[in-house]
């Protein structure tokens, strides 16, 4: 599952179908966002914020919501990885509101995250990559 968990009604029965499906060893790998990860968008975008800390599993919710199920974890780990090559990038690609946080917001909120977007290039190298964190889980099925 790759940036979707926050999106499922229901994370605890989508473990259970994991397990009931995955044959004795199998693994199932999720990347998501957790409410802990640090990521941009909020520092230009107050209101997402709270669309975060509402919306996005803590990664202990993740945890606990697999070994309910019955499924052992094996790894994680907190990933760095690079959103946009460079600032004008992420500003042009935040610009299109195709992120699903995004898009809930006013327009108001998103044209002043946007001025807020752009003003900032002027303060950092505009050259360097814009990077967050998102959470890599691995369980496994018990045999």
């Amino acid at each position: 599952m790759s940036q979707i968990y926050h999106h499922l009604p229901d994370p605890a029965a989508v473990a259970r179908e994991c397990r009931r499906v995955l044959r004795a060893g199998g693994y199932v790998c999720i990347r998501t966002g957790t409410r802990e990860n640090d990521i941009v968008v909020p520092n230009f975008f107050p209101a997402v914020r709270a669309m975060l800390d509402a919306d996005l599993p803590s990664s202990d919710e993740i945890r606990s919501n697999f070994a309910a199920a019955g499924l052992t974890p094996r790894y994680h780990e907190i990933v760095t990885e690079v959103v946009a090559p460079d600032w004008p990038s992420f500003v042009r690609k935040s610009a299109l509101r195709a992120d699903s946080f995004l898009a809930r917001l006013s327009d108001t909120e998103f044209d002043q995250g946007m001025a807020a977007l752009r003003a900032h290039g002027a303060n950092i190298d505009p050259a360097e990559a814009v990077t967050e964190e998102i959470d890599w889980f691995v369980f496994t099925k018990r045999a």
